[in-house]
């Protein structure tokens, strides 16, 4: 009866263990290296290569984070702002003098999204930038909208 070839091949292994053949070996016990992205072009190995080394990303990556941070503070402070201008009107109402207090959350209300559309302006810039910089095949971030996002943060209320 033929021999199997796995038992044969742990026969091998298992005396070769016994030997001490694989007590030298480097990184012995650590985890094995899989360093090479498919994903990375040939002409950019050696370039990922030295930044991961260096516990650095690509700057694509980087922009990427920093515009991310950037939506999500501009979201807070309009979270934030929309709170205030609810409260606001909602403070008006039940004040003695409701027209000139609401007058002036609605003064607030449009500086404050004027300034919105500003830090937005920004952040789309910085958008467009990481969509220029990010390879093919990566997905890129879409535009911030004042009026979509706001629309959204109204909706999510209800």
């Amino acid at each position: 009866m033929p021999r199997d070839w796995k038992s044969i091949v742990d026969q091998m292994i298992d005396e070769a263990r016994a030997a001490g053949q694989f007590d030298h070996l480097p990184n012995q016990g650590g985890p094995l290296k899989f360093d090479d992205n498919p994903y990375t072009p040939s002409d950019m190995k050696l370039a990922h290569k030295i930044l991961k080394e260096n516990d650095l990303a690509p700057d694509w990556v980087m922009l990427g984070k920093d515009v991310d941070v950037l939506r999500e503070r501009l979201l807070e402070n309009m979270r934030k702002g929309l709170r205030a201008y609810e409260g606001a009107l909602a403070d008006a109402d039940r004040s003695t003098t409701p027209f000139e207090r609401r007058q002036r959350a609605e003064l607030t209300w449009q500086r404050a999204r004027a300034a919105y559309q500003t830090a937005a302006a920004k952040l789309n810039s910085e958008i467009v930038r990481y969509n220029l910089k990010v390879p093919p095949g990566i997905m890129q971030k879409g535009l911030f909208n004042v009026e979509r996002e706001l629309e959204r943060l109204g909706n999510s209320k209800r």
